[in-house]
């Protein structure tokens, strides 16, 4: 999905981000979990700023669908 997103090569055949996320019952911290995450792994490969920050906004416009618990335990 973010590949294709962002413009890359690949094309997302998957089934949309709530279907496929909603029996998940993510939280808000579960979320900023991955979301630090994702940061570690885009330092790691030195990806540049500017690129993560287009990342983050193709992931941050899926919020909506993924996270279902605005608050909670992480799972």
């Amino acid at each position: 999905m973010v590949c294709q997103a962002s413009g890359g090569p690949g094309k997302y055949t998957g089934r949309g981000m709530k279907e496929s996320h909603q029996h998940l019952n993510i939280t808000e911290k579960e979320w900023q979990a991955m979301g630090a995450d994702f940061k570690k792994v885009q330092n790691k490969f030195k990806v540049p700023e500017q690129e993560q920050k287009e990342l983050f906004a193709i992931i941050e416009g899926t919020k909506k669908d993924i996270v279902i618990s605005p608050v909670g335990k992480m799972q």
